[in-house]
């Protein structure tokens, strides 16, 4: 991008740099962007209060809005905080000009920008609803409020979401619509997918448990897998039409996140991955004089979580450990420590670097 030829509007104008002043988002990018181009940083910081102060009117807008009466604030803002006593007369209307002209750009890329994430959803039950009655839950307390569907699958409606689903299930099909956050655990059926449709994301399975976040206004969507499997893609345009080319398989402690503006699925471990199954009172919880590949194969199977290692140069590594009640990423700390090794997170599996043992 060729920053040396932009202009105060052309900031304004840039909805990626609208983006990183209010949200952040790409924050390296935009400091590199004033190391880079040091004439410009007083033009970038000029901008950048511009959009800050139109973002303070905002906030501060009553609801509904009043457009006569939001431009006369406008100019009487602009008006007052360029008076002649500070400004040129030229500079003066310039700024209020530029002010007012980035207002009504503002207005319209935030009416825009949120908008057409709330028709989504909106969009998705209206094409349903012409095939199969819906019913809506919704759900405004603190409680997650319980949905039993006919198929035996619950579905835990979390505050301020969205669920619509048919009375009766087509015999292809099981196709439901989430505005929000649920956690569902769904019933069995190999015959019959069940489909969640969580804005921009559609999440397929046959049998499992797993969380979808997908509110209107939030900048990702996100889907964590508590035990079996899903398969998640993104459905652009959005339809409903199941295309998987493009699926992420996710198992137990995995998760995948869709950004909506760069419009990317990724993959990767949830944050704190917990056991798959109940700690049985028989399971092996003291391991004395065993090798390391030992443990790590007993982590594997009780969280559902890929380690991958060197398992020819790790078998020579002996330890003596207690696995305990904490997290899995804290055990796995304590091993490679123990074992003079460390861990890294790649493609939602855990990678065991090591050269040996101490």
């Amino acid at each position: 991008m060729q920053y040396n030829e932009f202009t105060l509007q052309d900031f304004l104008n840039d909805d990626a740099f609208v983006r990183w002043v209010l949200y952040h988002e790409q924050d390296a990018y935009w400091q590199q962007v004033r190391t880079d181009h040091p004439a410009k940083r007083p033009i970038i910081q000029e901008a950048v209060q511009l959009i800050q102060q139109i973002h303070q009117a905002e906030a501060n807008r009553a609801l509904p809005v009043d457009e006569e009466k939001t431009w006369q604030r406008i100019r009487s803002t602009t008006i007052e905080a360029n008076s002649p006593v500070a400004w040129p007369r030229k500079r003066q209307w310039t700024s209020v000009a530029v002010l007012c002209a980035f207002a009504l750009f503002f207005i319209v890329w935030k009416w825009v920008d949120h908008s057409t994430s709330k028709t989504v959803y909106t969009k998705l039950v209206t094409k349903a609803a012409e095939k199969n009655s819906l019913i809506e839950k919704v759900n405004r307390n603190d409680t997650p409020l319980e949905i039993r569907l006919e198929d035996g699958s619950v579905v835990y409606l979390k505050k301020n979401s969205r669920f619509s689903y048919p009375a009766h299930f087509t015999a292809q099909s099981r196709e439901t619509f989430l505005s929000g956050e649920a956690f569902f655990q769904i019933a069995p059926n190999p015959k019959k997918p069940f489909y969640v449709y969580a804005n921009e994301l559609v999440t397929q399975v046959l049998g499992t448990s797993f969380d979808i976040k997908a509110f209107d206004d939030d900048q990702q969507v996100e889907v964590k897998v508590r035990t079996g499997r899903v398969s998640v893609y993104n459905q652009k345009p959005i339809r409903l039409v199941s295309d998987e080319r493009q699926n992420l398989v996710l198992l137990p402690n995995q998760q995948v996140i869709f950004n909506r503006q760069t419009e990317s699925l990724s993959k990767q471990l949830v944050a704190d991955p917990l056991p798959v199954q109940p700690l049985a009172a028989s399971e092996k919880q003291y391991f004395e004089e065993v090798p390391a590949t030992t443990v790590l194969k007993t982590l594997e199977k009780r969280y559902g979580v890929h380690i991958l290692y060197d398992e020819e140069l790790l078998s020579h590594c002996i330890i003596t450990t207690t696995l305990s009640n904490q997290s899995l990423k804290d055990q796995l700390e304590v091993i490679c420590q123990t074992i003079g090794a460390t861990y890294k997170e790649m493609d939602a599996q855990l990678v065991i670097e090591a050269t040996g043992c101490p």
